[in-house]
């Protein structure tokens, strides 16, 4: 796939109206694969839009950006100005420091003792209050860069924070989260209230996804039939994973919507974990 102007999904409330769009809130995810951006009308309190754009895998930021311009002057948003704007990085350079151990001065260091960073990423760390560490990632600067200049008050945050704030702070107390990607996936162990397990596994097959599960399940001391596992991301119910790993995982389902947000009609097709992390972003 190239770059262009014909989303994947476009899905937009008829409530938008672009000369509303100072009190909207957008959330847009950045993958090395594509990326896709939501919008909230923060009076109303409702979700109002969702669009996708799957791109060349390895895509540069050049790419990225002209189709999110392109996929913003479609609509009329081009120059428009925002309540706020939230940059979702989701690449999979990132590591978990914990809050005792973490000085803003290493943050290179820590990203690697694992990873080998492109030539041309930036690193910076983000506060998980609720998981009480920080977040470090890296990600290309030349993007940052411009995105700081088309919204020099935009937030940057990564898609693993925001899936493990949400893990944090549910109403479940001990459970596992899991957030799939095409080829990947980011799992998050919660045990009696606190974080307990974080890593990135990549498969190629739905036995890959079973194995990785299972394993660090096991490796973390938690029985399949007794621990509640909740998905979210690119996952459908009646797909092979899902019907696979449900024969070893009681508690096996996709993420349901906490419904502290509206969500337009116009979203009633799209499945709720699709936008699962920009729904959290907008919260």
């Amino acid at each position: 796939m190239t770059a262009s102007s014909n989303p994947i999904i476009s899905q937009f409330g008829g409530e938008f109206d672009v000369e509303k769009s100072s009190q909207y809130r957008m959330a847009i995810q950045f993958s090395l694969d594509g990326l896709s951006f939501a919008l909230l009308d923060a009076q109303a309190q409702r979700l109002i839009a969702y669009e996708g754009h799957p791109l060349q895998p390895s895509s540069d930021s050049s790419t990225l950006l002209r189709t999110l311009d392109k996929a913003l002057d479609s609509k009329g948003l081009s120059g428009k100005d925002f309540d706020s704007v939230t940059c979702i990085v989701d690449e999979r350079i990132c590591a978990l420091v914990p809050e005792p151990l973490f000085d803003d001065a290493d943050k290179v260091k820590y990203l690697e003792f694992a990873f080998q960073i492109p030539n041309g990423y930036t690193t910076q760390a983000e506060e998980l209050p609720s998981a009480q560490c920080h977040n470090v990632f890296a990600w290309s600067k030349a993007l940052q860069d411009k995105l700081l200049a088309k919204w020099p008050k935009a937030k940057i945050t990564h898609s693993s924070s925001l899936l493990i704030e949400s893990a944090m702070q549910s109403e479940t107390g001990t459970g596992i989260f899991i957030n799939v990607r095409r080829r990947d996936f980011d799992m998050v162990i919660k045990k009696d209230g606190k974080l307990f397990f974080f890593n990135n596994f990549k498969f190629n097959t739905k036995e890959d996804f079973a194995y990785f599960l299972l394993f660090a399940m096991e490796q973390n001391g938690f029985a399949g039939q007794d621990t509640p596992v909740r998905l979210s991301g690119l996952i459908q119910p009646d797909s092979e994973i899902m019907t696979l790993c449900g024969h070893y995982v009681k508690d096996f389902r996709i993420v349901e919507d906490p419904h502290k947000l509206k969500v337009s009609e116009a979203l009633g097709n799209v499945p709720f974990q699709h936008y699962f992390i920009h729904y959290q972003a907008l919260r």
